[in-house]
């Protein structure tokens, strides 16, 4: 997937075979040059320990990205400081 297309906060599927078993659903936090830093949200039950020692994040490439459902924002809602300037 291209990093265009994804933006903060938005719902991706994913998989990685390193660090999780399974297909898992994960809510973008922060965007890097060519990966995205996520919390998972939803994984399956066998990645219950994997999901656990991961701290429910994960930086994963563009590339391991299956679906993007949505949900975020193109641009993060500026805050009240840069709002005044």
């Amino acid at each position: 997937m291209n990093k265009e297309d994804i933006h903060l906060g938005d719902s991706l599927e994913c998989k990685v075979k390193e660090d999780m078993e399974k297909p898992f659903t994960g809510t973008v936090q922060k965007m890097y040059e060519n990966s995205a830093l996520l919390d998972i949200t939803d994984y399956a039950a066998a990645d219950k320990q994997n999901v656990a020692e991961l701290n429910f994040k994960i930086v994963i490439n563009f590339k391991a990205i299956r679906k993007n459902f949505g949900g975020g924002h193109a641009d993060p809602e500026p805050t009240a400081e840069e709002a005044e300037n």
